[in-house]
């Protein structure tokens, strides 16, 4: 062998002899960090030093030692983790697969239950007693727990076959009995059987001539509707004659409508309209213009008047066209009851009665219709159930409430509205902002900022009643859901869950009011 070879052999058995060393202090240090205690044992079942402990699944310490005892039971040396602290009940229970090593299992008891009759938030639980960091004498030690041998379960096993001769013998004790109980069964099966054949005989029996009638009336039936056609023939032509000249009749009102469709004046007629329509709306645009600076000036009120004037000159060019297509008009000079035309300059002759501050009661209530188009306030007070489960919540705290909300939607009758507001107002306050849009049947959906997280909520209404959800928070997904019933169009209650998804969910329920 070369002297390379020699060089390398020997490289590899003091590599060997380091990493055994390495192992034997490491191992030896576990072991002995942290504290020793005691575990009494009937029988080890196959564990030895330096198996692994477990407690609630996580590993805590080794097997220090295993010391058999003069009455053959065993005492179980254990070396914990000294940041591990052992409740006093807890269960020692060694695991003996049938493959791979022993290991022993720490299993601390359960948590006590909610006191009966306690209202309100669950008790701090109190502290388990632990057991003592340090080995107690042999009758003052926890008692420990072996795994069922293959003997055990053989035992049980014979057990498990005496009761079943048990049952076998009562069984064969009883089979009389229920052989004739099973016969007497059958006897009376039979004989209903029999019953029910002669029942069906008779039956049939008396069917056939009723059958043998109808057949007769349905032959009889149709002799008569054909001597009824051949004798009033003339009848059944003039008829046929009526629907084929009704039949031309709807062809005309068809080929009129199609007319109709093509003639050019009704085709300008509409075009005027959408015309008038579009003025109609860039004088809305100056209207809100002139309202932010309305003063005691007459000059600005005249403005005014003469605005609201050629919004009702637009609506009865708009009803002209409906009088020229065949419906209803109140146009002045054309038919009773029509709104009188205005004077020259846009001002009726004697002037329309004024207001406060010199506006017209006209203006004023055009005024209020398009400051509820653009604005609704909210105002929101509901109620929380007690808290019932303790939880990590950070809106849903351990008071009841109420709580009162003040939201403002903008441009509330738009397809796309702004929802701006605060929550719960002088306790835990946090803020709305929100864009909501129609997307037709009855849905709303929308998302922004709600109660100061990224979220979305989502409202279904169908006639009074309604349901709306609210999902926000990133980093802890809430989940709202709300009943609501429209009590009277400005006012509505709702009844639903906060934090749906989780035990410590609340119910909430109160009213809401839009002005």
């Amino acid at each position: 062998m070369s002297k390379q070879a020699q060089v390398g052999i020997f490289a590899l058995v003091a590599l060997g002899l380091l990493f055994g060393v390495f192992f034997t202090i490491t191992d030896f240090a576990t072991r002995h960090s942290g504290y020793r205690i005691g575990v009494h044992f009937n029988t080890a079942a196959g564990l030895h030093s330096g198996a692994l402990v477990y407690f609630s699944g996580v590993t805590a310490g080794t097997v220090d030692s295993i010391d058999l005892l003069p009455d053959h039971t065993v005492d179980v040396i254990l070396a914990i983790n000294k940041d591990v602290d052992i409740p006093r009940d807890s269960k020692f229970l060694i695991q003996a697969p049938l493959t791979g090593d022993p290991n022993l299992l720490i299993v601390p008891p359960p948590p006590q239950p909610r006191p009966p009759g306690i209202v309100g938030p669950t008790p701090a639980p109190t502290a388990a007693p632990l057991l003592a960091r340090e080995v107690l004498p042999i009758d003052q030690q926890p008692q420990g727990t072996s795994s069922a041998t293959i003997g055990d379960l053989l035992q049980q096993g014979q057990g498990e076959v005496k009761r079943l001769d048990t049952m076998l013998a009562e069984l064969s004790r009883r089979e009389p009995a229920l052989l004739n109980t099973l016969q007497s069964t059958l006897t009376n099966a039979n004989s209903l059987t029999a019953s029910a054949n002669e029942q069906m005989r008779s039956l049939f029996g008396t069917l056939q001539p009723a059958v043998s009638r109808a057949s007769s009336n349905i032959v009889d039936l149709t002799n008569t509707l054909n001597s009824t056609v051949a004798s009033n023939s003339g009848k059944v032509d003039s008829l046929l004659t009526t629907l084929n000249a009704t039949a031309v009749s709807l062809n005309q009102s068809v080929g009129s409508l199609k007319s109709l469709a093509t003639n050019q004046g009704l085709k300008n007629n509409l075009i005027d309209t959408t015309k008038n329509i579009a003025q109609t709306t860039q004088t809305i645009a100056f209207l809100t213009n002139d309202l932010r600076q309305i003063t005691g000036n007459p000059q600005t009120q005249a403005q005014l008047r003469d605005t609201v004037a050629q919004l009702d000159a637009a609506t009865q060019k708009a009803n002209s066209l409906l009088a020229a297509l065949g419906g209803t008009s109140h146009v002045y000079g054309v038919d009773t009851g029509a709104t009188p035309a205005p004077a020259g300059g846009g001002v009726p002759a004697n002037g329309p009665p004024a207001g406060p501050a010199g506006v017209p009661p006209d203006v004023k209530n055009k005024i209020s219709g398009i400051a509820k188009s653009l604005y609704a306030i909210q105002v929101r007070v509901n109620e929380l159930s007690p808290q019932h489960v303790s939880g990590t919540n950070p809106l849903l705290t351990t008071d009841r409430g109420p709580q009162a909300d003040f939201n403002i939607l903008f441009l509330p009758k738009a397809n796309t509205s702004l929802l701006v507001g605060a929550n719960d107002i002088g306790a835990k306050t946090t803020w709305n902002f929100a864009e909501l849009s129609n997307i037709g049947g009855g849905f709303r959906v929308g998302g922004g900022v709600l109660y100061s997280q990224l979220g979305v909520l989502g409202q279904y209404w169908r006639d009074r009643v309604g349901i709306e959800g609210r999902l926000y928070d990133l980093r802890r997904p809430t989940l709202d859901a709300y009943l609501n019933a429209r009590v009277t169009q400005r006012a509505q209650l709702f009844f639903g869950q906060r934090d749906l998804t989780r035990a410590q969910r609340r119910t909430v329920f109160g009213l809401q009011l839009q002005f």
